[in-house]
């Protein structure tokens, strides 16, 4: 979310429970959270604290999913409403960045049972920042301070690409389950070839040239659909497919929480669904890594468009090819 700062830290609980607002000295014993804390736009200086019993007695309620819906379980409602309502003070939050803001408050909300919500000064004895946000949840012994603050619209370092590709497949791995132990897991590796695609046929061009690494080969004519081999998709193919697979991670991500068996509606694509936004930048990250400005994109895949894989079921793949790039999605369940 450009314009903004976001710091989450971990620290450690008091002994002591909280049954009303705690003064600033006890909030101080918080590990995360000491008398005087950078917060993410320089040193910060509490002045005052404001308490919520926010334990949640539905313990079924997948909290982060259905928060990302703009659906918070009980416990997270709080949270939910100050993260998104200092976001929209700023202006600018899209249905992107509310469903990314509303997974934010509901994994700080979950499981606990304390949220403090902190007024900060920028020097000690100063008046209180109203365009900052921060925030204290409490489980058991262990807290977790959010701190939000207005920041540059653009990055201070560009993330690199393995580390958003990183970010993007661990969070579709909470969401894709298939069980309550095994995620559905995106392994992506780049490569580069020697092929000239500048010709005529670059599909041929590419098969002739085209090693396999010694394992993932393209099918030939005569291969059984049974075969490990990738099969060549055109540019409408690819295009039905990654829909087709949107579709289903979807699907996949709901089937997985209480909420869905209530809910028979059909999701808008892309909408509220974190999910999808993530399946969308994980492609065009990809895509725009392997083929660069020249538009050039070969595509071959096995097992495509996910679904059987969504299930735990055998495994899929996707390779993309650019000018002198390679990049191989392998998803298994």
């Amino acid at each position: 979310m450009p314009g903004w700062r976001l710091a989450v830290v971990r620290g450690e609980a008091p002994e002591e429970n909280w049954t009303s607002a705690p003064s600033l000295t006890e909030v101080a014993k918080c590990g995360a959270f000491p008398g005087t804390f950078a917060g993410p736009g320089g040193r910060r200086h509490p002045v005052a604290v404001e308490w919520f019993d926010i334990q949640d007695p539905d313990e079924t309620a997948d909290s982060p999913l259905h928060a990302s819906w703009g659906l918070p379980a009980e416990g997270a409602e709080q949270a939910y409403e100050f993260l998104i309502g200092t976001l929209e003070s700023g202006g600018g939050l899209d249905r992107r960045g509310r469903a990314l803001a509303g997974y934010v408050a509901g994994y700080l909300a979950a499981d606990a049972t304390d949220l403090l919500r902190i007024e900060v000064a920028a020097e000690s004895g100063g008046p209180p920042l109203d365009d900052e946000l921060h925030l204290l949840t409490r489980q058991w012994r262990s807290t977790w301070r959010l701190s939000l603050a207005p920041g540059p619209t653009t990055p201070d370092v560009p993330v690199g690409v393995e580390y958003r590709i990183a970010c993007i497949t661990a969070l579709l791995g909470e969401f894709l389950r298939t069980n309550n132990t095994d995620a559905v897991t995106f392994e992506v590796s780049f490569g580069t070839h020697e092929v000239d695609l500048d010709v005529a046929d670059p599909d041929a061009a590419f098969r002739t040239g085209w090693t396999g690494d010694g394992e993932w080969l393209i099918a030939e004519e005569g291969d059984d659909e049974d075969d490990d081999v990738l099969w060549a998709l055109d540019a409408a193919a690819l295009k039905a497919a990654l829909a087709a697979s949107e579709r289903n991670i979807v699907e996949a991500a709901r089937a997985a929480t209480v909420l869905w068996e209530f809910d028979d509606s059909t999701p808008e694509i892309p909408g509220d669904e974190l999910v999808s936004w993530l399946a969308r930048d994980l492609y065009a990250t990809i895509a725009a890594e392997v083929a660069g400005t020249s538009g050039v994109l070969l595509a071959y895949a096995k097992k495509f468009p996910l679904e059987e894989v969504l299930h735990g079921e055998g495994d899929s793949c996707l390779l993309l090819v650019g000018p002198g790039r390679t990049a191989l999605v392998y998803v298994s369940g």
